[in-house]
């Protein structure tokens, strides 16, 4: 990523949470520098049908239609229409209602961590891809900086000291709850949202995770950043502000 990426990547992030329509920009602008991590890969989405896992309010598929993708995007909260080429389902991930090798390309982004059976996350996307089909899958990983989400960087303390200094003065923006239905007042991380919350996802139990899947890695690299570290046992954990895998599946 160059500078001048980092820095709108900074603009955009900060005003991520002022609306629904200022988080819409937010995952555009990430679209984009993903499509050129694809494209660096040489991997291209126009005339392949992608399913957006976890698409919350389209900003992905928006752009992934815009390139020419044929767009599934699937949420618990729906996603808007885009073109007459996208397809958007109310659902949950573990139970994808889509058929057996039907889909080109997943995009799972920073969903993972807020599925409390992730392996059965990995089986359902496999399930629906084509042989040699690929998955984008990437997440904060749970020691690093963004790791506890909205209770960061009280994480680090553990999760009851986490509930007790942040969880009590959240301070969550109106649409965010509206949409989400974010608890006040959450017992635990995995009650923070309605039907899915915060779960502990770290880099070393993803690759366990994909190795039991059956994925072929092409690549594990942080996210955003032009130095990576996280193949670095421990440190990796903490110096990785956000982990992309990059998998394919086998014919």
């Amino acid at each position: 990523m160059n500078l001048a990426d980092l820095v709108q990547l900074w603009r955009v992030s900060r005003r991520r949470l002022r609306s629904r329509q200022d988080y819409e920009r937010f995952q555009a602008f990430q679209a984009t520098l993903l499509l050129k991590y694809f494209r660096d890969h040489d991997l291209y989405v126009t005339g392949r049908r992608v399913l957006d896992l976890g698409s919350g309010v389209g900003g992905y598929s928006r752009q992934l239609a815009k390139c020419g993708a044929a767009v599934v995007s699937l949420d618990l909260i729906g996603s808007p229409e885009l073109t007459d080429g996208h397809r958007a389902i109310v659902g949950n991930a573990l139970q994808i209602p889509l058929h057996d090798r039907s889909i080109d390309f997943v995009l799972c982004a920073s969903l993972i961590e807020h599925v409390a059976d992730p392996s059965r996350l990995l089986e359902e996307i496999r399930r629906v891809l084509k042989g040699e089909g690929y998955c984008y899958l990437s997440f904060p990983p749970f020691f690093g900086p963004l790791g506890g989400h909205q209770f960061s960087p009280f994480h680090y303390l553990g999760e009851d000291w986490a509930l007790r200094l942040k969880g009590r003065r959240m301070k969550t923006p109106q649409w965010v709850s509206n949409l989400y239905h974010v608890s006040p007042a959450p017992r635990s991380f995995s009650e923070t949202y309605g039907d899915w919350g915060l779960f502990k996802m770290t880099v070393a139990k993803a690759r366990r995770l994909v190795r039991a899947s059956d994925f072929r890695v092409i690549d594990i690299s942080a996210r955003y950043l032009p130095v990576s570290f996280i193949r670095w046992p421990v440190l990796g954990e903490i110096l990785t502000w956000h982990a992309q895998f990059l998998l394919r599946k086998p014919s």
